[in-house]
């Protein structure tokens, strides 16, 4: 049984190396059960970036988000916007996630078919998901599933259960897509009122397939409402002619409406030849791809007859009761106006919306009242009324965002002979759909960050917009455990605030010494609990205040204080949003401290394992430069420079070598490479030094790491030097001659320690006086620029361009315009040395 953490994850054992090109996703994820059953593990990914994934190593098997539930349940989860899973997963607003909006998440069933669960994938997408990509997913874990068998990772299993009823979910409408009309009413009136209408009203998907019924349509097709859906067209009416069907696929291939249909047939809820009359109008969902259904208002015709005003029925009359008692009682603004654009109809809520009584719009025009919106909203009427399509406008008015939707009610001749407006305050939601796509942009901002300096700038520019708050400052405990300080963002509370002692009778130091965030809604009992700080307060613009702790592993290593221009209530929704930024903050304040503590005590160890200083080397001078990788773990890069025994100071060996991977493991396997060769170099010639370390390294059994290495035995003589070089798949040593020329010396060979049997390249290097000759190791080369790899020729160009051949600023120069050239901070670990003869 293999256990996780030793698995290499890569194509055919677990996620396929080309899983985000097959589902045309951004992410994908993998997550097994432990032992126990209640905690999820993530064991392999694509897409996410190192830091995000480190945040969701383990997790709980109860967490509300979409993956646990797929394990939890065995559903198969579908989201197709960030919205919808704010609706359906809240946390997801206060989780670090990467940045996608759909999601879709399957559970991984046990290969053994015994009904259990041991994990879960889930996809991420950039926008909707695409159509058919549940059922891939579900294909996808079951293949998943068998691989994690065959390769023998631990995990626990547990059988599905369903969870607790929770708020009603979106219903099959709202599911389906919305129409403009629906998208301004609320759901649940608009959905109460279409139950009971004395008229049927019915929604179909693209394929023709009843997504629901009101009861006046079941009555009429003689099916419960229940047995329609999921059902074809065909087969609940089946003798009703095939042309309809056509019709309406015509509704969905066109995006227009058909108006006033007459179809005749039977229905089994009405057998005998009958007329029944119908309005047809598309459903367009969240994608661009046009309707996603289509929704049906009909009835019969008694007597063929048509359906004029004038032959309105009690039950019309009815349905017409039930309709305006919606129009004014509905939570949004409804208004009728005639083909001049004059009012004829407005609810109460539009009307005091709009600032004047019912009866002042009652036969007026749009702009006769409002003469700011008459030039965008009369031209947009005016072409409802000659027949276009539905429109919707948003705009602001006095501070508050408004959604008009326009429509047109059909008329004689082809033209409207109204136009319909409903309106919705959507000020909230715009509000709300703002701070949900300001905490992602934090979230991600937070995932990208990796030194605490990183975290302040994130904070800085995400929390402060997040939080609606003009001031968003960090202050952190220093070094020596007795001092909070603030780090500069240039949005520091006054100056007498930069730096508190922990002791300190002061609302920061209380703040991080109990752990509990502190709310003032105004600066009174601020300044009366607080007396210290009472005069930087007072000259302060700022009214109101919230100090948040940092947790972040456990104990609080600073604190976010936010400050507001204008006071605030801080009611407990807006606290618990405040802690949950903190908290986020917190998390990656964390992971930095501790990825600067690791990387400090990596390069620390890295150089450990380089000689303390270069050697003074008579007749030649030298120079080397390490640089150590935006990595965590120790690096296998390294050289090294030291005298021939019993040579008099006249014969000198010189390494440069790469081990492949990081970690302990490899600085165990530098060390072991640096001595060996000290050993071996210093008394044979540099081919067999190399091949010794090669058979050190495979005769070893605790020894699984290759490297690449360069070994050269320099001779000095009077004016010059001869230079004897041995490389096992090691970059091209370079020489830049004294007259500005270079010189590629390749040395073709294999890794050492890589393959049973060992090819070296050699060659001899005759040097003259300031020749200069330069080796290092791939991070050079393979730095990676908005033109590709840094690479070998311009490497070459970089020497050419030298002023002279001086190691140190050859080094120098190398290190720079790599530094220079990359995207980002240095990924791979340096190492170089220049040697120049004659010095």
């Amino acid at each position: 049984m293999r256990d996780r953490a030793g698995l290499a994850v890569g194509d055919g054992e677990l996620l396929p190396s080309d899983v985000l090109r097959r589902t045309r996703a951004e992410v994908a994820v993998l997550v097994l059960l432990d032992p126990g059953g209640t905690q999820l593990d993530l064991v392999d990914q694509v897409g996410m970036v190192p830091e995000l994934a480190e945040t969701w190593a383990r997790f709980p098997l109860a967490a509300p988000v979409g993956i646990s539930r797929a394990a939890r349940t065995g559903e198969v989860i579908e989201a197709d916007s960030f919205r919808e899973r704010l609706i359906r997963f809240p946390a997801t607003a206060s989780l670090p996630t990467a940045d996608v909006e759909g999601l879709v998440a399957a559970p991984l069933w046990h290969p053994g078919a015994d009904g259990t669960i041991i994990g879960a994938i889930s996809l991420g997408f950039r926008g909707v998901v695409p159509l058919g990509t549940a059922s891939a997913a579900t294909t996808l874990a079951a293949t998943v599933a068998r691989r994690v068998r065959a390769a023998g990772l631990r995990h626990g299993v547990r059988r599905p259960v369903a969870d607790e009823p929770g708020p009603p979910g979106p219903s099959p409408l709202a599911g389906l897509g919305r129409t403009p009309t629906a998208a301004a009413i609320d759901q649940a009136l608009l959905e109460t009122v279409l139950l009971h209408l004395p008229v049927g009203v019915s929604v179909l998907d693209r394929d023709l397939r009843f997504v629901t019924a009101n009861q006046r349509a079941a009555e009429i097709n003689g099916r419960p409402a229940a047995d329609h859906v999921g059902r074809h067209l065909r087969e609940v009416l089946p003798d009703l002619p095939e042309s309809f069907a056509d019709q309406l696929r015509q509704v969905l291939d066109t995006g227009r409406p058909i108006v006033n249909l007459d179809v005749v047939g039977a229905t089994p809820g009405r057998p005998g030849r009958r007329r029944w009359r119908g309005s047809y109008y598309p459903v367009h969902g969240a994608t661009p791809v046009g309707p996603v259904g289509v929704a049906a208002v009909f009835d019969e015709v008694a007597g063929e007859a048509t359906l004029g005003v004038e032959q309105v029925t009690a039950d019309r009359a009815t349905m017409l009761t039930a309709l305006d008692t919606l129009v004014e009682n509905a939570p949004v603004g409804v208004a009728l106006l005639d083909t001049d654009l004059r009012y004829l109809r407005i609810n109460a809520v539009l009307a005091e919306w709009n600032g004047h009584p019912v009866a002042d719009h009652l036969g007026r025009r749009v702009p006769d009242l409002f003469p700011e919106l008459g030039p965008v909203l009369e031209p947009l009427m005016r072409e409802l009324a000659d027949g276009g399509e539905v429109r919707d406008v948003e705009f602001v008015r006095a501070g508050r965002t408004y959604l008009s939707s326009f429509l047109a009610v059909p008329g004689g001749g082809g033209r409207a002979g109204a136009v319909a407006v409903l309106v919705t305050d959507v000020t909230r939601r715009r509000r709300e759909e703002l701070r949900a796509r300001r905490v992602q942009e934090f979230t991600a901002a937070l995932s990208q960050a990796a030194s605490v300096a990183e975290v302040v700038d994130a904070v800085r520019e995400g929390a402060g917009p997040a939080a609606e708050a003009a001031l968003a400052a960090v202050a952190l405990m220093d070094e020596s455990g007795r001092q909070i300080r603030f780090a500069p963002t240039g949005q520091e509370p006054p100056a007498r605030w930069k730096a508190v002692g922990r002791d300190a009778v002061h609302p920061i130091a209380a703040t991080f010494r109990d752990g509990e965030p502190r709310f003032f809604p105004d600066i009174r009992p601020l300044v009366d609990d607080y007396p210290e700080v009472a005069e930087a307060v007072r000259r302060s613009p700022h009214r109101s205040w919230a100090m948040v702790p940092l947790h972040g592993r456990g104990t609080a290593a600073g604190v976010l204080i936010f400050g507001y221009a204008d006071a605030q209530e801080f009611e407990p929704a807006h606290r618990t949003f405040l802690v949950t930024l903190a908290g986020l903050a917190g998390q990656a304040l964390a992971r930095a401290q501790l990825y600067e503590r690791e990387h400090a005590t990596a390069v620390r160890l890295q150089r450990s394992l380089l000689p303390s200083r270069l050697p003074r080397m008579p007749g030649a001078d030298l120079a080397a430069v390490y640089l150590a990788g935006d990595s965590v773990g120790v690096g296998g890069d390294f050289y090294d420079v030291f005298p021939v025994d019993g040579a008099a100071g006249r014969e000198w060996v010189l390494v440069v070598g790469d081990v492949a991977g990081r970690g302990v493991d490899a600085a165990s396997v530098t060390g072991l490479a640096r001595h060996t060769l000290r050993i071996t170099a210093a008394l044979a010639e540099p081919a067999t030094a190399l091949r010794q370390l090669h058979t050190r390294l495979r005769d070893d059994p605790d020894v699984d790491r290759f490297l690449s290495v360069v070994c050269g035995r320099l001779r000095l003589r009077d004016g010059g030097a001869d230079l004897e070089l041995a490389s096992g798949g090691h970059p091209p040593a370079l020489v830049r001659r004294a007259d500005g020329r270079v010189e590629v010396i390749n040395l073709p060979g294999v890794l050492l320690g890589a393959f049973p049997e060992v090819r070296l390249g050699r060659r001899s290097v005759a040097l003259a006086a300031g020749d200069t000759v330069l080796l290092y190791t791939d991070g050079v080369i393979e730095a990676r620029g908005p033109g590709g790899l840094f690479g070998e020729e311009r490497l070459v160009e970089l020497l050419r361009g030298a002023s002279d051949g001086d190691p140190r600023r050859l080094v120098e120069l190398v290190r720079d315009g790599v530094a220079g050239y990359q995207l980002g901070p240095v990924a791979d670990d340096i190492a170089i040395l220049a040697l120049r003869v004659g010095g």
